[in-house]
């Protein structure tokens, strides 16, 4: 119980500093009385957070989102040239489209080795099979 009358505590306080507004409203938050802060202002006058992000203008992709689309491709048009070239085995083929299809099913670029490890027993390989 004690820890629960703590978490409503703590839950009110919260509350209470959310209701009372940021640092901008003139006044000491820790006293409850007005700022005596006399210096010249220094925000200026129009706020950034309301600005439009220069990023996003047009249909240009954010910086992240089109390095990752080139790499997909670069990764796909390799495949596609070590696959016309032999170099892949059908097996090696078979397995790298399953994490290619895991990957893009659940948004993983990197999957973890326990991830993995299903994907190949999802392929029929089991510990006897490969001896």
């Amino acid at each position: 119980m004690a820890e629960d009358e703590l978490l409503e505590t703590l839950e009110e306080t919260v509350e209470e500093e959310r209701r009372k507004g940021g640092r901008r409203d003139g006044t000491d938050r820790r006293k409850g009385k007005p700022s005596n802060y006399a210096g010249p202002e220094r925000r200026s006058q129009r706020d950034r957070r309301v600005m439009p992000d220069r990023r996003r203008v047009g249909d240009r992709r954010s910086g992240r989102d089109r390095r990752h689309a080139l790499r997909r491709q670069e990764d796909l048009e390799s495949f596609q040239k070590r696959v016309e070239e032999g170099e892949l085995t059908l097996e090696e083929i078979e397995f790298v489209r399953a994490i290619d299809r895991y990957k893009r099913k659940f948004d993983r670029p990197f999957p973890t080795w326990s991830e993995i490890l299903a994907i190949v027993k999802e392929l029929g390989y089991t510990r006897d099979s490969v001896s």
